[in-house]
């Protein structure tokens, strides 16, 4: 029976593993994207005497460095080292690795849509038009004058979930420490991490596992009737 059940759930597992590359598949053109890793493993309890198997129900990212691709857009800068961009999201501090930047009708200077923050947590306000410049350390200035820092934090060994949208955040919601090492570049954009090929190989390798365990399925249950028969014949 314990055969049974890590099989079935394996199968289960594996249909998390293929959602997780069908969406890393759709967003190797994202800039900053960073792949998901679906993992599984065998555990007990969950009510039940039996071993089985576990995906995380939150997908780590793979946080490794992007390949840097010059755009000569000033409005994109890319990171190189572990850093990510800090932004107000939605829902309170989230970071980015995509360096898409604007500058919203009010003046607030944007990163894949969300306000930058400083280091001390403010907002960047760029109310004069002109030649705008990014140093390595983030420090932005318009036609020469500084006007902010953009803030950069590492995980240093947090775990991070995606958040849509190229958000991303501590698993537990906890704020990232600044980064010490890490490094914008203007007129750079990070791509995503992963190819195209090594996804489709992560996929039908994905797929042939999902077949072996409806297999195994299969085998297990018609060995058990064949048992459950030869008893009701003896008796």
């Amino acid at each position: 029976m314990n055969g049974l059940y890590i099989a079935a759930s394996g199968a289960a597992a594996t249909l998390g593993a293929l959602s997780a590359v069908a969406d890393n598949i759709a967003n190797l053109s994202t800039p900053g994207f960073k792949r998901m890793l679906n993992e599984a493993q065998a555990v007990t309890g969950n009510n039940s005497p039996y071993q089985f198997a576990a995906a995380d129900e939150t997908p780590t990212i793979d946080t490794s460095q992007g390949p840097l691709q010059a755009t000569n857009n000033p409005m994109e800068v890319g990171v190189t080292g572990s850093g990510f961009i800090t932004v107000q999201g939605p829902n309170g501090t989230a970071y980015t690795r995509n360096g898409t930047l604007a500058v919203q009708p009010d003046g607030t200077l944007t990163a894949t849509g969300y306000p930058v923050l400083t280091p001390g947590g403010g907002t960047i306000s760029i109310k004069t038009p002109g030649t705008l410049m990014i140093g390595g350390d983030g420090s932005v200035s318009v036609n020469g004058k500084p006007v902010g820092q953009i803030a950069m934090a590492e995980p240093a060994g947090t775990k991070m979930v995606a958040l849509g949208a190229s958000l991303y955040r501590g698993a537990n919601g906890e704020e990232l420490a600044p980064a010490t090492t890490s490094q914008m570049h203007q007129g750079f954009l990070e791509g995503a991490t992963g190819t195209e090929m090594g996804q489709l190989v992560s996929m039908l390798s994905i797929m042939r596992n999902y077949e072996a365990s409806m297999k195994a399925v299969q085998n297990i249950d018609t060995s058990q009737g064949q048992v459950i028969q030869a008893f009701t014949l003896q008796a």
